[in-house]
């Protein structure tokens, strides 16, 4: 493509995105949202976020107030700061925010959102969380996965004592313990050697990208 073609088509893409960006705000919402940081077309937020949130959302919060409002791309996202906000969240009105916006890998591997985790608060979920209580929780089950435990985490102990003096991350031992665990219950073996620690980086990035 030519360049000047190209850029002339970002250049059209950027003023469609704010035009269309301008007209959306400027139509009154029925019910008033939050104040919050303004973002850039398209992006929203994103590119402004630092390494450690918790610190940015503090000092967003002394700004905007105990609840505020920005974009991550087209995904509107809430922050709630405040304890007493907290409490009517995730007490008093939970059932109201207890629906979950699934990502797209999340969607795929449980068929379209179909599974405890990610379906709607609903009766099908309370359904399926019987059945898997039932089914999973149950306590010959736990009693039944004892040995797997046990085994993973004197392992993982021997593991650990055998780097004794150098640095050991701790998040990343409990995370192969729990997914060790975890396949050895549905398929029969751990994810141990170098392939199971190549699929644990994986699935761990891929819950980090979540």
């Amino acid at each position: 493509m030519d360049p000047f073609a190209a850029i002339a088509l970002l250049a059209t893409v950027f003023i469609l995105s704010i035009v269309w960006m301008l007209k959306k705000t400027s139509k009154e919402a029925p019910h008033p949202l939050p104040p919050g940081p303004r973002g850039l077309p398209i992006l929203g937020y994103l590119p402004f976020l630092h390494e450690n949130l918790h610190i940015q959302f503090t000092e967003l919060a002394r700004q905007y107030g105990p609840i505020y409002k920005f974009k991550l791309g087209n995904k509107l996202c809430m922050v709630i700061s405040s304890p007493s906000l907290v409490k009517e969240v995730v007490r008093d009105h939970d059932a109201v925010f207890a629906n979950r916006d699934a990502p797209v890998a999340a969607l795929i591997a449980s068929y379209g959102g179909n599974d405890v985790v990610w379906t709607d608060y609903d009766s099908h979920w309370r359904m399926m969380r019987k059945i898997f209580s039932r089914e999973m929780l149950s306590n010959s089950n736990i009693e039944g996965s004892y040995h797997l435990r046990r085994g993973e985490v004197r392992r993982a102990v021997r593991d650990v004592y055998s780097k004794i003096g150098t640095l050991v991350d701790v998040g990343q031992v409990t995370f192969f313990i729990e997914l060790n665990v975890i396949m050895s219950m549905i398929w029969g073996t751990n994810g141990g050697g170098e392939a199971g620690q190549d699929r644990g980086g994986v699935l761990g990035g891929g819950v980090q990208a979540r």
